[in-house]
């Protein structure tokens, strides 16, 4: 389940943009190149990259250990990627793979409303900050779609929990949720669902 998530979201995304081979000499670098080159994820790789900070591997490994599914593993090669490197290159790029992990995260709460929304706020706030940061990025067309997406599953959480609470008796906790619904996911097809039911239960 967690390799098909991440390989959903990484359709259409082509690679690093900084894909060309490093120049790099250094022998501590030999076995991270070679498994990057294989297609491999480890902690292995993950600590090697930190130690010699070589920022064009670290996003080809970022993005290798997206592909398998391992969002630790992205995050701590990237992270702190502008605050250990001066000037990086293609600091978007890895912006861009820190959202895309998160939203892996997301993805993988399908069976928990509650922590869905949780790791929903935090892709939110990822999408902002980025659209923030790199307003000329080319990684910005990916973001409205995805938000988009984010948005509606969402409001299907919400929404999910409104009918929880009202099936459990506690109308007026289920009533709030469909409220919230109807207010912050307006466009959406649950926030069209909310509205429908107040207008069915409760004058307003």
């Amino acid at each position: 389940m967690r390799l098909f998530v991440v390989l959903m979201l990484l359709t259409g995304l082509t690679g690093c943009a900084g894909m060309g081979s490093s120049q790099q000499t250094e022998a501590g670098l030999v076995d991270a190149r070679a498994k990057i080159s294989m297609g491999r994820c480890d902690n292995g790789l993950v600590a090697d990259l930190r130690r010699h900070k070589a920022p064009e591997l670290e996003q080809q490994a970022a993005y290798i250990c997206l592909q398998q599914g391992e969002v630790v593993a992205v995050e701590a090669l990237l992270e702190d990627y502008r605050k250990r490197h001066v000037d990086p290159p293609y600091p978007d790029y890895s912006a861009y793979l820190m959202t895309l992990a998160q939203y892996a995260r997301f993805e993988m709460t399908e069976d928990d409303d509650a922590l869905r929304l949780k790791e929903g706020r935090k892709v939110h706030a990822l999408f902002s900050e980025f659209v923030s940061d790199f307003p000329d990025s080319d990684y910005r067309a990916e973001i409205a779609p995805r938000l988009n997406e984010l948005l509606e599953k969402m409001a299907k959480a919400e929404y999910r929990l409104a009918l929880q609470a009202i099936e459990a008796g506690d109308t007026q906790i289920g009533q709030q949720r469909m409220r919230y619904i109807a207010r912050y996911y307006p466009h959406t097809a649950p926030g069209r669902d909310a509205n429908a039911w107040l207008d069915q239960h409760e004058e307003r």
